[in-house]
């Protein structure tokens, strides 16, 4: 315990908090800077199927062995028979993480929600991933395997964009939370989540990200 405790003091202090507002213009970099690495077809593949995506900018992974992560993230909802999308959602994620690791690092996290468990799952109260919503390691490469259907096999689809040096990176036992202060502030109100998941983005930040990934989804796949 003597060795969690300090993890845990530390993660929130490299996770300083951002505005609302700052917090989807660097979600955008993040999700420029995956689909633009050579094999993120697999990564566009899955995002046509998705019914939602949620994008940390700085997930911060502090420790040695025993490690602690925390996370200031948005998401935003997929109607896949309109193609229309509802948000954004302001959530938070903690946790601690074992295994092979080692130093501090800052990466960019993106989740594929494939599924609405999925997406209700960031908008309760609280919800452990890899516990009642799966969560799987993205598949990488320039498009995904013919015979497998992936939306059938994990709930969410993890993708990160790495700043530094860290061995190791599971999500398996983190927690999501709703970042109801961020909500209010962007809302303007006490707005539930989902209630912001039923209006189209507005803010010209969120409706930059929307139209990204609407240009991701419908882009012509390469012959």
């Amino acid at each position: 315990m003597k060795k969690i405790l300090p993890v845990l003091l530390l993660v929130p202090i490299f996770g300083i908090a951002a505005t609302p507002m700052e917090r989807l213009t660097s979600s955008l970099s993040i999700l420029k800077e995956l689909s633009n690495i050579p094999d993120s077809g697999a990564f566009v593949e899955l995002l046509r199927q998705s019914e939602g995506i949620a994008i940390y900018p700085s997930l911060f992974k502090v420790g040695f062995v025993i490690g602690g992560q925390y996370g200031e993230g948005v998401v935003f909802k997929r109607d896949i028979a309109t193609g229309k999308w509802y948000g954004p959602v302001f959530v938070k994620l903690t946790g601690l993480s074992l295994g092979a690791q080692i130093g501090v690092q800052n990466v960019g996290l993106v989740l594929v929600l494939m599924n609405e468990k999925a997406v209700n799952s960031f908008i309760s109260s609280s919800v452990t991933l890899g516990g009642n919503v799966s969560v799987s390691a993205g598949p990488l490469g320039r498009s995904l395997s013919a015979d497998t259907d992936y939306k059938l096999q994990a709930s969410i689809y993890s993708y990160s964009v790495s700043k530094g040096f860290f061995a190791g990176l599971s999500l398996q036992g983190s927690i999501v939370q709703v970042d109801t202060d961020a909500n209010k502030q962007y809302y303007e109100s006490d707005i539930s989540p989902t209630e912001a998941l039923k209006n189209e983005p507005r803010s010209k930040e969120a409706v930059e990200i929307v139209d990204y990934l609407n240009s991701l989804i419908y882009l012509q796949p390469s012959q």
